[in-house]
């Protein structure tokens, strides 16, 4: 093997090692600063504005600060995340223009003061409810284990499988494929009954589980259960099932 050919089989070694994390990194929600996409804006009186919704390369805490919206009329307006509740955008790529159809998932960003500085952003977020759940812009990547992933499990208020996605309470069901694309993140953003922002990792998880799950009973029977619902890989599939079944505050 000649010099040449054994620098290019190191630099495809170490394309290939990078490959993963630029993957992750390429999956994460957003689109580029200059790319107008079709989405909504929600003002803050509550009515809902749809149009073309573009990212403004303002950012604070590593998080959007700052939009730029374009109206079914032409009009432009830039909104800032202290002036309107949040925006979103549709996933679908490629947008003709403000006329575009919608599809049913979307990408929903709330305006909430950010977890350092407590300044007004826009945040994407996983998951609403009483535990609202966001993503940590500032950790980037998700495990790759698969033991990491969320298990098939029949508890006694819900389930979930593979084949079947989540089912809890009533009515509220969603795809496995959702919940795994919100599952194995090395950190969240966690907003309980509109408190300030709290950083849950698989580090402190254990140490903020019991401010998070324990005022619940239905899902404390489920933990006694079955165990292994405690831990970090099934904090998405706990969360929407808490979001479910536990939406009042126990008194």
């Amino acid at each position: 093997m000649n010099r040449n050919t054994k620098i290019l089989c190191f630099v495809i070694l170490i394309l290939s090692g990078i490959g993963i994390p630029l993957k992750l990194l390429s999956q994460e929600p957003g689109v580029s600063p200059g790319v107008s996409v079709y989405g909504y804006v929600l003002l803050s009186d509550g009515d809902t504005l749809k149009g073309l919704v573009k990212w403004k390369a303002k950012y604070v805490d590593n998080n959007l600060a700052e939009i730029n919206f374009t109206s079914k009329n032409g009009n432009s307006k830039i909104f800032n995340a202290g002036e309107i509740l949040g925006f979103g955008h549709y996933k679908s790529g490629k947008i003709v223009g403000p006329y575009t159809s919608a599809i049913a998932e979307d990408e929903n960003y709330v305006s909430i003061p950010s977890l350092k500085k407590g300044a007004p952003v826009f945040i994407y977020r996983f998951l609403d409810g009483r535990i609202r759940v966001f993503q940590h812009r500032s950790t980037k990547g998700m495990t790759s284990v698969l033991s990491e992933k969320p298990m098939a499990v029949n508890g006694i208020s819900f389930s979930y499988s593979k084949a079947d996605g989540l089912s809890a309470g009533t009515y509220y069901k969603t795809s496995s494929s959702i919940i795994n694309s919100r599952s194995g993140y090395l950190s969240y953003l966690v907003s309980k009954d509109k408190d300030k922002l709290l950083e849950v990792n698989k580090q402190n998880y254990e140490n903020v589980f019991q401010n998070l799950f324990g005022d619940c009973p239905e899902i404390m029977k489920e933990v006694e259960r079955n165990p292994e619902l405690a831990t970090y890989k099934n904090f998405i599939i706990l969360t929407e099932v808490y979001n479910q079944i536990c939406k009042v505050p126990s008194k």
